[in-house]
This record gives C-alpha cells, sequence and structure tokens, in this order.
C-alpha cells in the first residue's frame, strides 16, 4: 500500500496539462465587455491567465492559459457565453465564434 501512495501523486501530476486556447468572442459592443469576460473566466479554477485583443467590429480574441485537470475549453466557451453583458446583467450577449477547420488551413 505504500508503495501506492508514493505513486499517485506522480499520476495525479501527469493528468495535468497547461494548455492554451484562442478563443474568439462576438457581440461584443464596449471596451468594458473583455474585462467582463476576462474578470468571470479569471474567477473559475484552473484558468491562470486571460488576455485579450481590442475590439476589431463586434469581436475579440481571448487567450486562455489553463489546467486541463480542473477545466476544459468547453467549460471555459460555457463560462464565456453565460457571462453577463456589461450593461445588462440580465442578458447574456456574447458568443464563441467557432472555425470549422479554416483555422487549421490558416496555419498549415
Amino acid at each position: 500500500m505504500a508503495a501506492l501512495l508514493l505513486f499517485a501523486p506522480a499520476t495525479y501530476a501527469q493528468a495535468d496539462s497547461v494548455k492554451t486556447a484562442v478563443i474568439k468572442v462576438t457581440n461584443l459592443h464596449c471596451n468594458n465587455d473583455m474585462p467582463t469576460i476576462k474578470k468571470r473566466l479569471l474567477n473559475n479554477d484552473g484558468i491562470d491567465e486571460v488576455t485579450y485583443s481590442g475590439i476589431n467590429g463586434e469581436t475579440s480574441v481571448f487567450t486562455i492559459v489553463y489546467h486541463t485537470s480542473v477545466t476544459s475549453q468547453e467549460q471555459i466557451e460555457k463560462a464565456i457565453e453565460t457571462t453577463p453583458g456589461c450593461d445588462d446583467k440580465n442578458s447574456t450577449p456574447y458568443r464563441v465564434r467557432k472555425e470549422n477547420g479554416r483555422k487549421k488551413k490558416a496555419h498549415e
């Protein structure tokens, strides 16, 4: 049993990895939208860092550094889309733009 206890922490550490997600968010209408989303994300466990670009049209690009043992990109996207708007706390206006393969072609 002692051998299992010695190896258990190493197994857990290998299950965790740090990843970076680059997510385009739409329906942004003012400069307060990005900090609102950033604050919401940083309040979630497993997210270490959030940066964002300025608004281009109604879109901004968020770069999120997170731990896979605690959260996933799908959970991060859900957190973005359920963030209340900065002007109307009863609305959830932000949407994640899915790339559907165009992203892969751009990097090939």
